[in-house]
């Protein structure tokens, strides 16, 4: 019995360890957004009740929620790393927005996109060049994009939020 339980804690643990790892290399290691840069980003963003938000990376769901209280948009949320999802799963449940937020434990870059308005995002600058080649086949014109931290790669930068110095910037670029 021991040895049953040792094995399933290890297999668990691999399965925490490894799909963070995989996560992290894939998109971007999972690192919380602030709250006064979730407002900062939702300001940016400028999201209308008829909009279809998409949080690539939604980590522990955290803006996935901010959204929903703020708007009565449908949002989703896709995650790859095992332990946030299941946060970001129980934080939504428990806010009780019910069928029109979801937290996806998908692959975001074999998701078609095109259906959205608005997509927020907190990756790494090499995630984010992986993308630009399919926001530009997929995404509708006018789409905004809610890049925290890096910028897209040859896209232009419609607006940036950075009210101070030590702020984070935040980049806001809009499908042609």
């Amino acid at each position: 019995m021991d040895s049953l339980f040792f094995i399933l804690y290890f297999c668990l643990i691999i399965v925490i360890v490894g799909t963070a790892a995989w996560a992290g290399i894939k998109a971007a290691p999972w690192v919380p957004t602030r709250q006064k840069d979730i407002k900062r980003m939702l300001e940016l963003a400028r999201i209308k009740p008829s909009d279809l938000v998409y949080d690539l990376g939604a980590g522990d769901g955290r803006l996935v929620v901010a959204v929903a209280k703020e708007y009565p948009s449908k949002v989703v949320g896709f995650e790859l790393s095992v332990l946030p999802y299941l946060v970001a799963r129980l934080r939504v449940r428990l806010a009780g927005f019910g069928p029109r937020t979801k937290i996806l434990f998908k692959d975001f870059y074999h998701y078609d996109v095109s259906g959205a308005d608005v997509i927020l995002c907190f990756l790494t600058p090499k995630a984010m060049s992986r993308l630009s080649p399919k926001f530009s086949r997929e995404l509708k014109s006018g789409a905004r994009i809610i890049s925290y931290a890096f910028k897209i790669k040859d896209w232009p930068i419609a607006e940036i939020s950075k009210p101070q110095a030590k702020d984070t910037p935040i980049f806001l670029h809009v499908k042609k």
